[in-house]
C-alpha cells in the first residue's frame, strides 16, 4: 500500500508549515494558552489554597503576571540609540 501513497511536494509542506507557524506565533494564541495554563495550575493548587476565592485570585495573578511578562519580552517598544 505504500506505493499508492504519493509524497507531497516540498512547496506544499513549507506552505502548511508557514501557516502553522503563523498561528502558533500569533498573540491571541499565546494569550489563550496562558489562560489554559493558568487554569490548570490554579486547579492543581486548589487543595492547597483551601478556598475558591483564593484560587480565583491566584488564577488572576498568575495570568496577569505571565501575560505582562510575555508582553514586555516580545512587544516592548525598542529604544533607538
Amino acid at each position: 500500500m505504500r506505493f499508492l501513497f504519493k509524497r507531497p511536494k516540498m512547496e506544499e509542506i513549507s506552505e502548511e508549515l508557514e501557516s502553522v507557524l503563523n498561528v502558533m506565533q500569533s498573540g491571541l494564541f499565546v494569550y489563550i494558552d496562558l489562560i489554559v495554563y493558568s487554569l490548570i495550575f490554579s486547579f492543581l493548587l486548589l487543595p492547597i489554597l483551601h478556598s475558591l476565592k483564593s484560587d480565583v485570585l491566584f488564577f488572576v495573578c498568575i495570568y496577569i503576571f505571565f501575560s505582562s511578562l510575555y508582553y514586555f519580552v516580545f512587544y516592548r517598544p525598542k529604544k533607538s540609540l
